[in-house]
């Protein structure tokens, strides 16, 4: 670089420092920087930047080119309050803190069920309102949780082969269907889950008003923690029942009586557990006395002889007959209700359940808590609705998370799509306003699916809308299980 000599005067250090601030303001990247900048540089800028760069002493704080703000972190304001500045508003804008990628991929602690952008948000208020072990409860897979991460791979591994335009005006999709002689709003419904006070007071009562405000099929646990009839009052309808069989035939014929009393449309049986479950997390978590120490017994015992209402019985004792196929026909022919068979995953046990009086198939590994089969309930959906041949409904649930999940099941085969722990998440989190919060978001996502592939009911949605991936695509943060 060339000295400079007599003919070239010595550069003003402030005159540069000037025209490089000139610069720098006028950069779109400044506001970039600008909020982690110390108050005092901002101020020395304000005393420093030219208004007109050809009148000297005329000096400004950088503005925003869209809407003449004066470009200053939020915190720099109250410092800066004294200088007459000529802005078009009166006060520079408060700009929260963005941590949006990591969020999207992580949940983040939302403040009210309508901050909610997807049902993950809701898994991370659940998991800070909630006892540890009930926690642990809803959360746990068994053995490593191989299962529970299959039944999302088994959906990230299915594309969807959208379609452009339709021969027609496009028109509001119809997402209603028709399951054993009733009519609902959506295909999506909440499948039974146990003992849902432990997670919020408003209970299985209030995940049932808000499927009823959303016109959708609710199915009660046998280990709730209110009876078929407080929450039958709070619908205001009589919903479905699931049921866990005791070997001793009287106590089952009792239940059932019961709930076809009460008006229920449907009894579920649940077969997944019946081989047992090594469910690992649940003896790590309830260690020492368990729910006999002193903390649980406030809500397990808060009265004598406590047993969750559903599970309370007295009367003879009966025959202890041995689980056969011969159940399926002595359930059905129990009662008047409809009678599906839940936990079904192979051809050969559709095949079976059809022949011994079923009215339904439920395609389910029980949201990775029965056994460890590493097989998703999505991917075994094919035969069985292959086996079934339009005989009986299909429905189907075990890691269903999105709308797009809901019309991939729809795609091979299911004619109703249920979810668990997402509107679990939104129970604990905000009560029913959740679980409405939950419902809402899952059946705006199917809609959007629907209007991407020019499919304006459930039924015209087919196969020919979904295609195999090799491999899952799995995106979201699932560290010990979250996100899945």
């Amino acid at each position: 670089m060339t000295a400079p000599g007599p003919h070239m005067p010595t550069p003003d250090r402030d005159e540069s420092r000037r025209r490089f601030f000139k610069f720098l303001a006028a950069s779109p990247l400044a506001a970039l920087a600008y909020a982690s900048l110390p108050h005092g540089w901002l101020e020395e800028l304000a005393a420093k930047e030219p208004v007109d760069p050809f009148v000297p002493g005329s000096w400004r704080v950088p503005e925003c080119v869209s809407c003449g703000a004066p470009i200053l972190p939020p915190a720099a304001a109250p410092a800066n309050a004294h200088l007459s500045l000529p802005t078009r508003q009166q006060a520079p804008q408060q700009i929260p803190p963005q941590n949006a990628q990591e969020e999207q991929l992580t949940g983040s602690l939302i403040a009210s069920p309508e901050d909610a952008v997807n049902v993950w948000d809701f898994e991370r208020v659940t998991h800070e309102n909630n006892l540890a072990q009930h926690w642990d409860y809803l959360h746990m897979g068994v053995e490593d949780y191989e299962t529970r991460r299959a039944n999302r791979e088994g959906f990230n591994r299915l594309a969807l082969r959208t379609r452009r335009l339709s021969a027609e005006p496009p028109k509001r999709p119809d997402t209603s269907i028709e399951i054993l002689g009733q009519r609902f709003n959506s295909p999506l419904f909440l499948c039974p889950v146990a003992a849902l006070q432990a997670y919020h007071t408003q209970g299985e009562a209030g995940a049932g008003r808000a499927a009823r405000r959303r016109g959708i099929l609710q199915i009660q646990s046998n280990q709730s923690s209110m009876s078929y009839e407080e929450i039958a009052e709070a619908r205001g309808e009589p919903h479905w029942f699931q049921i866990y069989t005791q070997p001793d035939w009287n106590r089952n014929k009792r239940l059932i009586d019961r709930v076809a009393a009460a008006g229920c449309p449907t009894l579920v049986w649940t077969v997944d557990l019946l081989g047992g479950s090594n469910r690992e997390l649940a003896r790590r978590s309830v260690v020492g006395e368990g729910t006999q120490g002193a903390l649980c017994q406030n809500c397990h015992n808060h009265q004598q002889g406590y047993q969750r209402p559903m599970n309370r019985d007295s009367g003879p004792a009966g025959e202890r007959i041995p689980y056969t196929w011969d159940w399926v026909s002595r359930l059905k022919d129990a009662s008047d209700m409809n009678f599906v068979i839940k936990g079904i995953v192979t051809a050969e046990d559709a095949e079976m359940a059809i022949e011994h009086g079923a009215d339904g198939i439920f395609v389910s590994n029980h949201g990775g808590r029965a056994e460890n089969s590493l097989w998703a309930s999505i991917d075994s959906l094919p035969e069985v609705v292959a086996a079934v041949r339009g005989r009986v409904p299909v429905m189907i649930d075990s890691g269903v998370r999105r709308g797009t999940d809901v019309f991939k099941a729809l795609a091979l085969g299911a004619d109703a799509v249920g979810i668990g722990r997402p509107y679990v998440w939104g129970l604990g989190a905000f009560g029913e306003d959740g679980v409405d919060r939950v419902i809402q978001l899952i059946m705006a996502e199917l809609g959007i699916v629907m209007g991407q592939t020019q499919t304006t009911s459930v039924a015209e949605i087919n196969s020919r809308f979904v295609m195999e991936r090799p491999n899952p695509i799995m995106m979201r943060h699932n560290e010990l299980g979250f996100g899945l």
